[in-house]
């Protein structure tokens, strides 16, 4: 006996978070050793080590937002950009709080900290759209039974 039933095949998520933040990851991980080592050289141990924070401090920041936006996703595209909106804001007004308070201490290199935090959020921000760009998105999707019964057609 043979099954009538239509095989469905499972539909890609509607946004592409993984892809976007496993290339994100993977260029903050390029950043993380590069900006160390050049404040390493530039201003010694105290910058290297501030610029590692700094990448760290910006990895957690964008890839929580990225987190919160894949949580509110869904079929209300117009909600996700409204998210989208709110969390990236969220994040420069934060990321600027926490710079302004952890430039002044006697232990950080607020130049090596600040910078890092600044390439860091740029080079995030094009790792999130280069992953955007390449993730698999559906074109189209399979009427269901239902949909085909009211346009008035077969399958």
């Amino acid at each position: 006996m043979t099954d009538s039933r239509p095989e469905v095949a499972p539909e890609p998520p509607a946004v592409p978070f993984a892809t976007m933040l496993r290339i994100g990851i993977i260029v903050n991980a390029v950043c993380l050793p590069v900006l160390a080592i050049i404040f390493w050289i530039t201003n010694g141990p105290k910058g290297g080590g501030s610029a590692a924070i700094g990448v760290l401090v910006a990895l957690v920041f964008f890839a929580g937002g990225l987190g919160v936006l894949q949580r509110v996703s869904g079929d209300n595209a117009l909600l996700l950009l409204a998210a989208a909106f709110t969390v990236y804001l969220g994040q420069v007004i934060f990321l600027g709080i926490i710079i302004l308070a952890l430039s002044e201490r006697d232990w950080i290199d607020g130049w090596a900290f600040g910078l890092s935090v600044l390439v860091t959020a740029l080079a995030w921000q094009v790792a999130q759209v280069t992953g955007f760009v390449r993730a698999p998105k559906a074109v189209y999707s399979e009427l269901s039974e239902n949909d085909v019964a009211e346009e008035g057609g077969t399958r």
